[in-house]
């Protein structure tokens, strides 16, 4: 009787030290989830969210800069509360597919190292501590786990055909040795070094051979799968044969991305990134939770120019109700990215704007940061276009004020997450990697 009494009194200590929060939010009282990002192993402040988030089948994390310690922080933390307590599996990323298989490799069984292996992911954006840490507490976690029971790592992006041709490599490289020259020689110019190689394909400015080569060699990529499946599937597994083809979908949804118009690209980018969730999903039969920026996630039909589809708009298309998303607001502080003009990834810190009139309004709450579900609520203010902050990759502090974003909150997103002031994400010493 005691034990059972002390396990209750526990329990009430924990419930109360994660409160729900009754605060005013504009013109209404709103419930809000205090939470504290940087804190990334406490995770029982989440455990309000079970109900909401545990029968979803794809759950969108957003942020509203590549380059924000806390919006990383806090995106990891909620991918472990998703595993501990909702059954989730699956993490995927906005990178590059093919170049987070080895990634996937460390996690799942500690092959090579983790530094060499976020090489792949291509993207300056990932190369943090923040992610680094996360992808070391997914290798942590899946040790003397079953593989039913492992979590996996998978990029969803389509924009670099590197990452897909070198998986391709790797993979015959290792079941198909002896024939692996004539395999890399089939592959002609995607082991050309220039990153830029496929962007040079615009069809303003590329002759017709030129995409013509790139369709033969994916059609001779295919032909060699298809021809040497009977060999390839029982040497390395059904599982691990579909994953590395899947890598010439990846290289085919490359060269429609990089051959399209520039205002065109944008949907058939996100229409590309949908569609590879969508085949994550069904391939491993798991719940899935999708890192990527707020644009992406984001659940507005007209979000491009006020005309093109989100990868958000078609994974709500696709799963319904079974898709969740939150997206990222801050009020101020610092991130990184790389100046507008190009140059040298470096730190940059914005103040209180008192134009943003979404984030003014949350930070008058009091609470520095906290999670509130937009779905259940019914304030005015979600449902009207306010300012907030959106940074990507690029920023110029020249014109600040074009990093600013009219929203319609609870248009977009199904939760958002606040977060007051925020610091830089740490970007990774490559130094030391040979």
């Amino acid at each position: 009787m005691k034990y059972i009494l002390l396990i209750l009194i526990l329990s009430l200590l924990t419930l109360q030290s994660h409160p729900q929060t009754k605060v005013k939010i504009g013109k209404s009282v709103e419930t809000v989830y205090p939470i504290t990002p940087n804190k990334t192993n406490d995770l029982d402040e989440l455990l309000p969210l079970e109900a909401l988030l545990k029968e979803r089948k794809v759950v969108g994390m957003g942020e509203a800069t590549h380059g924000t310690k806390e919006f990383f922080n806090m995106k990891a933390k909620m991918f472990k509360f998703l595993v501990t307590h909702c059954g989730y599996r699956i993490f995927t990323i906005e990178a590059t597919y093919g170049g987070t298989l080895k990634v996937n490799d460390y996690v799942l069984y500690g092959k090579g190292d983790v530094l060499s292996a976020m090489k792949g992911m291509e993207f300056w954006t990932w190369d943090t501590e923040e992610v680094k840490d996360l992808i070391e507490w997914m290798k942590i976690y899946n040790e003397g786990k079953s593989e039913n029971e492992k979590v996996k790592f998978y990029g969803f992006d389509c924009q670099s055909y590197k990452g897909p041709a070198n998986a391709l490599i790797e993979y015959v490289k290792e079941f198909d040795k002896a024939n692996l020259d004539k395999f890399v020689k089939g592959l002609s110019v995607l082991n050309d070094s220039s990153y830029n190689y496929f962007y040079t394909l615009k069809p303003d400015k590329a002759s017709v051979n030129g995409i013509s080569q790139i369709h033969e060699i994916i059609a001779f990529i295919r032909e060699w799968f298809r021809d040497n499946e009977n060999q390839y599937a029982p040497l390395s597994g059904r599982m691990k044969f579909e994953l590395a083809t899947h890598n010439i979908e990846s290289l085919e949804q490359v060269i429609l991305l990089s051959s399209s118009q520039y205002k065109t690209a944008y949907t058939r980018r996100d229409s590309c990134m949908a569609q590879n969730i969508k085949w994550i999903s069904e391939l491993e039969q798991s719940k899935v939770f999708a890192w990527a920026h707020n644009s992406h996630i984001s659940k507005n039909p007209k979000y491009y120019f006020n005309k093109y589809k989100t990868m958000g708009c078609y994974l709500d298309e696709i799963f319904g109700d079974a898709y969740y998303n939150a997206g990222f607001v801050f009020n101020q502080g610092s991130f990184q990215a790389i100046p507008k003009a190009a140059g040298k990834l470096q730190e940059f810190t914005v103040p209180v704007n008192r134009k943003n009139t979404l984030t003014n309004e949350l930070a008058l709450t009091g609470v520095d940061a906290f999670f509130i579900d937009l779905d259940s609520s019914e304030n005015a203010l979600f449902k009207v276009s306010n300012q907030t902050y959106n940074i990507g990759a690029l920023y110029n502090p020249e014109h600040a004020y074009a990093f600013t974003e009219a929203i319609i909150a609870k248009k977009q997103f199904d939760g958002l997450i606040f977060i007051n002031t925020t610091t830089s994400a740490l970007p990774i010493n490559r130094k030391v990697v040979k």
